[in-house]
């Protein structure tokens, strides 16, 4: 139901710790997260950081801003989760990860200087309804945003219809500071 390619050069932070269901508001519990290393995933570059079962309760905890800019990108934190196990997924390139969209989970900065990329997939359930936003005269509870098309099945909810899809596209800025190579000097014959 989305698609995301993560790019993150020399220098770019990473994200706080998040929940993805905070963002794909299934609400049903059928998010999963696809996330495929294009390159290999380290610690130093900024790979995955988990808390292992912190899904298990399907819980949202709340989110706040996380103070640490040279760290993290914009997005919020999640907190109020006390101390957890946490642990690096370093990935060679071409693995994938499948997590749920309850899992608690972060990147740090990419301290290297290679890139670390990684196309991230998200699919769910056909019947959830996935209010991505809702107005003041709905809840989430009764929102539906279904701007999709199940791949393979019978959507449930035809008989309703569907929302026209916005064509915008979200990119992350970058504040990572790129150095500009120096002119080569001029051959001497």
């Amino acid at each position: 139901m989305q698609s995301m390619l993560f790019v993150k050069p020399p220098g770019f932070q990473g994200q706080a710790w998040h929940q993805d269901e905070i963002y794909i508001p299934t609400r049903d519990r059928s998010l999963v997260g696809a996330w495929i290393a294009l390159d290999d995933a380290t610690i130093e570059n900024g790979c995955l950081w988990v808390a292992p079962k912190s899904h298990k309760t399907g819980y949202l905890y709340p989110q706040r801003p996380h103070n640490n800019d040279d760290e993290f990108d914009f997005a919020p934190e999640s907190y109020g989760f006390g101390e957890l196990e946490t642990i690096p997924v370093e990935v060679k390139a071409g693995s994938v990860v499948f997590f749920n969209g309850y899992l608690l989970h972060r990147s740090h900065k990419n301290r290297s200087n290679i890139f670390r990329r990684a196309f991230v997939s998200h699919c769910m359930n056909a019947w959830s309804h996935l209010p991505w936003s809702v107005s003041d005269k709905e809840s989430v509870a009764t929102a539906d945003r279904r701007g999709i098309l199940p791949v393979a099945g019978v959507d449930p909810y035809k008989w309703k219809g569907y929302d026209n899809v916005s064509n915008d596209v979200f990119l992350r800025t970058c504040k990572a500071v790129v150095k500009k190579a120096e002119p080569a000097a001029p051959a001497v014959s």
